[in-house]
């Protein structure tokens, strides 16, 4: 029978609260993160850019070979016997020490593609909790692009703890006549509510538990939505279900999900919104979180994270 278990608290005494990290690898994580940084519930994140160019860097910066990267890439069989090369002892370097890594990068790309594989590897060996949030590239790329893309994803998937996938060309979906670099844009800011909600209510003592609960997903697509009104939990729920990242939802089996209430009762929005998730995924185990945010005013927003 589906189980549904709660995790974090409204509130994470600072004691409680897991060093976390965000690496934003290549072009497209340097764009996703660049702005985390303002987020004030983040102040327990180190957020660093991972890429090998020489551009003046808007954030923290480790600079690392596109060789090293590609030797990493394709060294999967030997790479326990391997001593770690020099960007990949950076990397470890920074990444010591760390509860929760988030890895984001777009695949296709060469430093989003090798990189992302290393870092998720090096986390791995490591024990460090991570979550991997991904672009993938448009249906309409070049072959060869969305290959390499899906061959990444896949080593990608092998050494994390969560992989959260995204399309870019679901993108269309939300509004087929919005302006390319106002889709990023929205991309963008959906990749983050992952790295935002549930760094606000996750502690210390629920990694063990969600490393656990992720360990049987291979891959999870988000929904988001917000909710007013009486039932602005139920309505946030449905709006989230709605996410064109999300497939048959029947189908799912796990669900992570952060509940955010502004002015209004957070328990009782909380349980609309569980009820509304279980009634359109019944299969599926739920571990879910709360959080207080007064800056949505009287809404309610729900975030999660659904896979099979």
């Amino acid at each position: 029978m589906a189980e549904t278990k709660r995790f974090g608290v409204e509130s994470v005494d600072v004691k409680n609260r897991p060093k976390v990290m965000a690496l934003g690898i290549g072009g497209a994580g340097r764009n996703i993160i660049t702005t985390l940084g303002e987020d004030k519930s983040l102040s327990n994140m180190k957020t660093y850019e991972v890429g090998c160019s020489n551009r003046l860097p808007s954030l923290p910066f480790i600079e690392i070979s596109k060789e090293d990267m590609k030797n990493a890439y394709h060294s999967d069989s030997v790479y326990k016997l391997k001593t770690p090369s020099e960007s990949e002892e950076k990397i470890l370097r920074r990444i010591k020490n760390t509860d929760i890594l988030f890895l984001i990068a777009g695949m296709g790309g060469e430093m989003g593609s090798w990189a992302t594989t290393t870092c998720s590897r090096l986390a791995s060996r490591t024990n460090i909790f991570s979550i991997s949030l991904v672009a993938m590239p448009f249906d309409t790329e070049n072959i060869e692009r969305r290959k390499f893309a899906l061959e990444a994803k896949s080593k990608v998937k092998h050494n994390s703890n969560i992989l959260g996938c995204f399309s870019n060309s679901k993108l269309l979906k939300l509004n087929p006549h919005l302006p390319m670099t106002k889709a990023f844009d929205v991309m963008n800011s959906i990749i983050r509510l992952p790295i935002q909600d549930f760094n606000s209510v996750v502690t210390i003592e629920d990694i063990p538990h969600l490393k656990k609960f992720c360990d049987r997903v291979s891959e999870f697509h988000i929904g988001a939505g917000y909710g007013k009104g009486r039932e602005r939990g139920k309505y946030a729920s449905k709006d989230a279900l709605r996410s064109p990242w999300l497939e048959k939802l029947e189908d799912y089996e796990t669900v992570l999900t952060v509940v955010t209430s502004g002015t209004g009762c957070a328990e009782i929005e909380a349980q609309d919104a569980l009820e509304t998730i279980r009634g359109s995924a019944p299969k599926a185990d739920i571990m879910w979180g709360l959080k207080k945010d007064r800056d949505i005013g009287d809404r309610t927003k729900v975030t999660l994270l659904a896979g099979k």
